[in-house]
């Protein structure tokens, strides 16, 4: 039964020492079609909400939940419900200040590693860290992690691994450097990165150290021009091998929205390859590929936390790319 009064008139409770009883039930129990001003008891939640047609959004009716600040702030609204978003992109330390305690979800992931040259393999990605944490009122260390850079051209050096980042006292491992020619072996890091495509018995890729992490590809074969560097490893996959012909692919990282839009983190960059073949050598989503052909250089990652791609032939010209820079992430519902 439902009691509708319209116009001026109110309920004068005044005189009376009791209490009123709200519709209450889960947030699944919402109305379907809610009005501006609707009053419930959220039993999910535990507190009081009322509907705002001009966010489309149930909020509680009193002060509930973080308050902080610190680095980028953006609010988002996921699935009916407003978050506020503390973005931290910029390398290096800063603060996550807590003013008012609650639960966070949070997302960390470590610089992606650099791409290796001359054949050289694709820079392994970033670990990636994610959970949710009860914090008090204080002031939390964030950590960014530096992007790996590419091998500057030359065969004697291996690219390099990206740096960690962490947050909560959580430490999350930057992806392995991809190794280049004369220096053939991936580096370990979050995820590994590719072996070079340079003959003999070849190099191994690079191992896992952290959460969410892959091994890099390996490259075992004869020092044909057309032979390929291994892909870097992912944070779902690991890198595929590199052959005589070949280069190869780095491993997918991991998807997320947390910060409202969809964007893929840690990726693995492609192995760069010799001769005049095309179709692999390509890195993962937001990765660098690896440069296809003589004189072609590794692409830098575009993503987050990603790895780099390895370059082409030819060893005072063909640098590989650079990796992503990490960045931590932090969410709550306002």
């Amino acid at each position: 039964m439902s009691i509708t009064i319209s116009g001026s008139d109110g309920i004068d409770q005044s005189g009376t020492t009791g209490s009123t009883i709200l519709p209450r039930g889960t947030e699944a129990q919402r109305p379907s079609n809610p009005v501006d001003g609707m009053m419930r008891y959220n039993t999910d939640e535990g507190y009081i909400e009322y509907y705002n047609a001009e966010g489309d959004i149930w909020s509680p009716t009193s002060a509930t939940g973080v308050l902080a600040t610190g680095g980028t702030v953006t609010e988002i609204t996921d699935n009916g419900v407003a978050y506020r978003v503390h973005t931290f992109s910029s390398v290096g330390t800063s603060s996550f200040q807590v003013t008012r305690s609650g639960e966070v979800e949070y997302l960390i992931v470590g610089g992606g590693g650099g791409g290796g040259s001359y054949r050289g393999g694709g820079g392994g990605g970033g670990s990636i860290t994610t959970g949710i944490e009860n914090v008090s009122s204080s002031s939390f260390t964030i950590t960014v992690g530096s992007a790996g850079a590419g091998s500057p051209g030359n065969p004697d050096i291996k690219g390099s691994s990206g740096g960690d980042s962490s947050a909560f006292n959580i430490t999350t491992p930057g992806g392995g450097g991809a190794g280049s020619h004369d220096t053939t072996a991936g580096l370990t890091g979050g995820s590994g990165g590719g072996a070079s495509g340079f003959g003999g018995s070849g190099g191994t890729g690079g191992g896992a150290s952290g959460p969410n992490t892959s091994p890099g590809g390996s490259y075992f074969g004869s020092a044909a021009n057309d032979s390929g560097g291994g892909g870097g490893g992912g944070a779902t996959a690991a890198g595929t091998n590199g052959t005589t012909s070949t280069a190869g692919n780095g491993g997918e990282g991991i998807s997320s929205s947390i910060n409202g839009s969809t964007f893929v983190y840690s990726s693995g960059g492609g192995g760069g390859r010799g001769g005049t073949r095309s179709g692999d050598g390509l890195g993962g989503t937001n990765a660098g590929d690896g440069g296809i052909g003589d004189g072609a250089d590794g692409f830098d990652a575009s993503g987050f936390g990603s790895g780099g791609g390895g370059g082409g032939q030819l060893s005072s010209s063909t640098p590989g790319g650079d990796g992503g820079n990490g960045v931590v992430i932090i969410r709550y519902k306002i």
